[in-house]
């Protein structure tokens, strides 16, 4: 889950929702030749699916015990991430299976921080072994992957950015991703000039410390 510090609020927002606008956000990229091919679809539908493994994780929150603030997807414990992501993969990749080796990347790439610590080896190995079973089942080059894989990343950090509220830039590739009060700024520019609409639901909470996890629930 994605905890949004309004100040006075928090504001929770489920990772599949997120991650629907991610698809919605690469959908509407207009200067991307690798997004008018025939891999379209199967990069729309990793993005859109890359959060799934969440679905269940959100519809029971937790709260930090130490802060009694609402766990967030950073903060979480690395037990769920590495239970949550096989299940994810799982479901991506009975619709498509290179949509599964796309998710299976973003896994990779996104704890990537974290290759250093042993407790993730067996993540790490998990993740890579079932990317290159995808590979290989479904005849994806690595190469193809890793272009296709850019647009997953770049739809996920600027559906996040406008989510978190994050105000620090972010780099990935060729592009920086920046909000500015309410608007998103992709350089450079992926869209063709074109001011896309993007919007979330989330619930408002107060802002308070949460005694348990039932009474954040």
């Amino acid at each position: 889950m994605i905890v949004r510090d309004e100040g006075a609020t928090f504001l929770p927002i489920t990772q599949p929702d997120h991650a629907r606008l991610a698809r919605d956000i690469v959908a509407a990229m207009r200067t991307e030749p690798a997004l008018l091919g025939a891999s379209r679809d199967t990069v729309l539908l990793a993005t859109q699916e890359h959060d799934n493994g969440w679905i269940e994780v959100d519809a029971e929150p937790t709260i930090d015990p130490a802060s009694g603030r609402p766990c967030d997807f950073i903060a979480g414990p690395a037990s769920v991430k590495h239970e949550l992501w096989p299940r994810g993969i799982r479901r991506v990749a009975q619709a498509d299976l290179r949509a599964g080796a796309l998710v299976a990347q973003h896994a990779i790439t996104v704890y990537d921080r974290f290759r250093s610590d042993r407790a993730w080896d067996l993540f790490f190995a998990e993740m890579e072994g079932a990317r290159d079973r995808m590979l290989q089942r479904s005849g994806m080059e690595r190469t193809d992957l890793l272009v296709d894989y850019t647009y997953v990343r770049l739809g996920d950090l600027i559906s996040l950015a406008f989510c978190t509220g994050w105000t620090d830039e972010h780099h990935f590739g060729v592009w920086r991703v920046r909000l500015e009060q309410d608007h998103v700024l992709i350089t450079p520019d992926p869209f063709g000039g074109e001011r896309v609409p993007i919007r979330i639901e989330a619930r408002e909470l107060p802002k308070r410390t949460f005694r348990t996890d039932d009474d954040l629930r």
